[in-house]
Order: C-alpha cells, then sequence, then structure tokens
C-alpha cells in the first residue's frame, strides 16, 4: 500500500510541474512617450520607454538602445540610450519636423532576455 501512495503522490507531482505554466519574467514594454501612434502637435527633445522590469545595465557597457528614424530613414536620435531602473530614453535632434518616425528599440531585461520591436509616432 505504501508503494501504490508513492507512485500515486510521484506521479501527481510530476504532472502538476510539467503541465504547470511557465512564469515570464522578460521585460514587457509597458508605455512610451510619445506614445505608439501618436500624433503631438509639438515636438520632442527625447522619446522614453517604460519596462515591467529592470533594464540591464553592465558596468562600462550599454548593450541597450533605440534608433528614431525619420520617414526617410534619417537617424534623429542621438548620443546612447541612458537607462534608469525600468526606464530608457534616448536625446532627439530638436526640433523634428513634420512627418512620421519610427523608434526601433533593444534591450536586455534584467533576467538576460533581449526584447526588441519598434512603434511609430508622427508630429503635425
Amino acid at each position: 500500500m505504501k508503494i501504490r501512495n508513492l507512485v500515486a503522490s510521484t506521479s501527481f507531482l510530476l504532472i502538476s510541474v510539467v503541465t504547470a505554466p511557465s512564469a515570464s519574467a522578460h521585460a514587457a514594454l509597458e508605455s512610451t512617450v510619445p506614445a505608439k501612434g501618436a500624433i503631438v502637435s509639438k515636438t520632442t527633445s527625447q522619446v522614453s520607454m517604460l519596462f515591467g522590469e529592470d533594464i540591464l545595465v553592465i558596468k562600462g557597457k550599454n548593450p541597450n538602445s533605440i534608433s528614431v528614424t525619420d520617414s526617410k530613414g534619417k537617424k534623429v536620435s542621438i548620443g546612447v540610450a541612458v537607462v534608469s531602473g525600468t526606464k530608457i530614453s534616448n536625446a532627439l535632434r530638436a526640433p523634428l519636423s513634420t512627418g512620421k518616425y519610427t523608434v526601433k528599440y533593444r534591450v536586455v531585461s534584467a533576467d538576460g532576455h533581449v526584447v526588441s520591436g519598434s512603434y511609430t509616432f508622427s508630429v503635425k
């Protein structure tokens, strides 16, 4: 009887572990300034993004980046991305001309996973 209970308990535990949903701790993009798809009437001097967990900073190296380009593909972001906890930002050449801008980002979350993507905003 003890062996049968042990086998049943072990089987239940194994099934629970195998079928349990895995926790995802990657940094998910939560908000942006300017907002995704926004049409802003006033030019901005930087873009910033807020993630759901800290962004990795390695002393002396920055594996994170933001690149902002205009509709012709000309880069308008300047300098390097600045990270502070869950926020990353990058300065822009000001003032921005009227048009559509594409923001491409790549960040390394604190758990070491790379998160990348892009979004657009427009200046009218």
